[in-house]
């Protein structure tokens, strides 16, 4: 009895097996150091010393409210290109699924955003409320240069741990 193959080559397993990534069972954590230190080759805006800052002991006049409503949320979300490269991905030291949960809030499943948030880091509410998200994420975002600026990542992430502790 002939093969029931529809080509005479053998398939291909691993270039399959490639188009289908695996997720990693567990997260994996990179050092602020490291995050810096690599932040110098892919980081798309300029570095910022901040020279000039006052002291800002019990000071937090400075802190911009990122709580978003649902409909700037899902705005927000929608904008997300959902790059190949991932470079606020990158630029995350806890190395959080940025594009995942994204897209969760885009697709209105808070819970599987709050999901991935709370998987790779335990501390994501607290993360997104005050993670300096302009030095990290939001400054390797692909649209820090574009009309309407880069995404709000703190303020979604914020939305989706805060919407998932109300359920």
């Amino acid at each position: 009895m002939e093969n029931p193959l529809l080509s005479k080559e053998l398939p291909d397993i691993e270039g399959l097996l490639a188009l289908n990534p695996k997720i990693q069972p567990y997260a994996s954590l990179v050092s602020t150091k490291t995050t810096k230190k690599a932040r110098k080759h892919w980081k798309r805006n300029q570095d910022k010393n901040c020279s000039t800052c006052g002291d800002l002991k019990n000071d937090f006049d400075d802190i911009k409210h990122t709580t978003l409503s649902e409909r700037g949320a899902l705005k927000e979300a929608s904008r997300c290109l959902k790059c190949a490269d991932a470079p606020c991905q990158k630029s995350c030291p806890t190395q959080l699924d940025i594009k995942t949960f994204i897209s969760n809030i885009a697709n209105r499943n808070y819970y599987g955003a709050a999901k991935a948030i709370f998987s790779d880091n335990p501390l994501g509410l607290t993360c997104g409320m005050v993670c300096p998200t302009s030095d990290l994420c939001v400054g390797g975002c692909n649209l820090y240069g574009s009309e309407e600026g880069p995404i709000n990542i703190g303020g979604l992430q914020q939305f989706a741990t805060e919407t998932f502790k109300a359920m």
